[in-house]
């Protein structure tokens, strides 16, 4: 967006029909958007210099909002933490809680970060671009909005995570969910290998690219799998704590997971060509190098990135 024109000084869009002003705005800008960042300082369709208040009141009630949220998921946070501290040292409630507590942290920042922008808009008011000042009331507006979406979902997932940390059928519960998850993962893996084994005949794709797909998929299960397997040590270690019934039924399941899991591995490795190996092998070595350096509990965000990052390149 160039500047405007400064042989006229800050005060040329002043007083301009919102019209006028896109079009003395100019540059290669989308002209709707224009408009509706200029409507921001306009009163009755004119930009004014004398609207740039309440755009500015209306967009710190917006900042304002977000900033309580953030402080309630502080409270929300703080009660987790307390109901926490009896099992705190089990390694599956501390990572929970230092997730939270970094979100908590990059919250706050950017809540910062508002107030910040809103004094420096409020220090351009009386001589500054207008249409620089309303790009910025907007900007303001919707990285508020953004702050509060996510210190209200953190809301919402403490309350979760406080259930978890309350009731063990919860906790089962949820833990049964993941597992039975992962085992029609694992299904839909052997489906894959049985399609290549019959030559790629069902793929539109070729069959070397859906096999590199699948050997992804299988080295990302079994760092599922150990990770389901700690939660399964961990929740029957809360429960001899509490001297309650510990996930009944799970770990004869994950076993049986285990084993479908490493013969898929094995009839994908027979199933391959000697193309797609070495095509491949670096690859997908690289990825098992930067699974293997993750232990559990893990971040299931941070597996993603991995997984895309060591994705193979297919052509």
């Amino acid at each position: 967006m160039g500047e405007i024109g400064s042989e006229d000084g800050p005060q040329e869009l002043d007083g301009l029909a919102v019209e006028a002003a896109v079009d003395h705005v100019g540059d290669d800008a989308d002209p709707s958007e224009v408009r509706e960042t200029l409507g921001i300082v306009a009163q009755d369709s004119v930009v004014r210099r004398s609207a740039v208040d309440d755009a500015v009141g209306n967009a710190s009630m917006v900042v304002t909002t977000a900033e309580t949220r953030v402080e309630l998921a502080g409270d929300k946070l703080n009660s987790a933490q307390n109901a926490a501290e009896p099992v705190a040292d089990i390694k599956r409630v501390s990572h929970r809680l230092h997730r939270f507590e970094s979100q908590l942290t990059h919250l706050k920042e950017h809540a910062n970060e508002l107030g910040n922008a809103i004094q420096e808009i409020l220090a351009m008011k009386n001589d500054g671009n207008l249409y620089e000042i309303a790009t910025r009331i907007k900007q303001v507006t919707r990285d508020a909005t953004d702050v509060q979406r996510v210190a209200d979902d953190m809301q919402l997932e403490l309350d979760s995570f406080i259930e978890w940390l309350t009731d063990a059928d919860t906790r089962e519960e949820e833990l049964t969910a993941d597992v039975n998850a992962l085992a029609d993962s694992v299904n839909e893996l052997e489906e894959i290998v049985e399609a290549i084994e019959r030559d790629g005949s069902d793929f539109e794709a070729k069959p070397a690219n859906r096999w590199a797909a699948a050997m992804v998929r299988h080295r990302v299960a079994s760092l599922m799998i150990r990770d389901l397997e700690a939660e399964v040590d961990s929740l029957r270690t809360w429960a001899e704590r509490e001297d309650t019934r510990p996930p009944s039924n799970i770990s004869p399941q994950l076993a049986e997971i285990r084993s479908t899991h490493e013969t898929v591995g094995e009839r994908l490795t027979a199933s391959a060509e000697p193309a797609w190996t070495a095509q491949f092998d670096d690859q997908l070595t690289a990825l098992d190098d930067a699974l293997e350096e993750m232990e559990p509990p893990v971040s299931w965000a941070e597996v993603e990135n991995i997984a895309h990052e060591h994705k193979p390149t297919v052509e």
